[in-house]
């Protein structure tokens, strides 16, 4: 697999720029909690965070940042679930919005139909959009006399209450969901230069297509970096994507490579710039 030099350093500056808009929606999310943290620092915990769900299953990237998150922020690891929920909300409205539209397109182009995507697309978008809207009645929630409950019923009643602050927001809401479809612009860049780089002809609508069902993998990320299992989607809608077994998985081959070589790469800068920064102003506090 022979991969022009030109085109890998595009898929490692497409793949740059989503990891330090995942740090953006860390600053934001952290706003709205009265939480500070610098652009530097929320860019460095999105990397971490990828190195964990890369190398850790069920999303362990996840748990990285809230325990960093927990101890140089005070932030709640309640209030971390809840923005967690708000991000899968977000990013699964706009990935399932997305691929009907998409769907529909090659439906009306190509004169291809698949009945489980429209539904599994359209039944994920109603109920991102319903709970995208929804206010949880968390006074509502009482306590108990048993010690046990009244604390599993405390966490529930944080959870649903740092959701609420987000709801309540509007102007933080449509600002994730900008940061979310930038995001997805670029994603859709990415995958087009990856499938270009492998000399694969595909048509834009399709690679949007392919970027929502990438998206849609977080559902079922039970392995390290969702591996196998997008791979696996992916070989199930080979015939709407136009793309076969072998060409799927060059297109992992050369994804994750990339991607991993990426992160180790921006991880070490960022740790060293971050050690600058700080042994400096140490020296000028002194």
């Amino acid at each position: 697999m022979s991969v022009q030099p030109l085109l890998l350093l595009g898929i490692l500056i497409f793949y740059s720029i989503i990891f330090y808009l995942n740090g953006i929606f860390i600053k934001v999310i952290l706003k709205s909690f009265n939480k500070k943290i610098s652009i530097l620092e929320s860019f460095y915990v999105s990397i971490i965070s990828s190195l964990g769900n890369y190398f850790l299953p069920m999303r362990g990237g996840a748990v990285i940042r809230s325990v960093y998150l927990k101890k140089k922020f005070e932030f709640s690891y309640e209030h971390f679930v809840s923005t967690l929920y708000g991000y899968y909300i977000i990013v699964f409205l706009v990935n399932a919005f997305v691929g009907l539209v998409s769907l529909i397109v090659i439906t009306i182009k190509y004169d291809v139909v698949s009945i489980p995507l429209y539904l599994f697309f359209g039944g994920l978008f109603v109920s991102m959009l319903v709970l995208s809207f929804i206010k949880f009645p968390v006074k509502k929630i009482k306590g108990s006399k048993n010690k046990i409950v009244d604390k599993v019923l405390s966490i529930i009643r944080n959870i649903l209450d740092g959701w609420n602050m987000i709801v309540e927001n509007k102007r933080l809401l449509v600002s994730l969901i900008l940061i979310t479809l930038i995001a997805f612009v670029v994603g859709v860049g990415l995958f087009y230069i990856e499938f270009k780089a492998l000399g694969i002809d595909v048509t834009v609508i399709k690679v949007l297509l392919y970027n929502c069902l990438s998206g849609v993998s977080l559902l079922v990320s039970i392995t390290p970096g969702s591996l196998g299992i997008r791979e696996g989607i992916f070989s199930i809608t080979s015939d709407i994507l136009g793309i076969n077994n072998e060409q799927i998985m060059q297109l992992a081959l050369l994804d994750r490579g990339v991607m991993l070589s990426c992160l180790v790469g921006l991880f070490v800068g960022l740790w060293a710039l971050m050690g600058i920064i700080k042994r400096k102003l140490s020296v000028s506090s002194k």
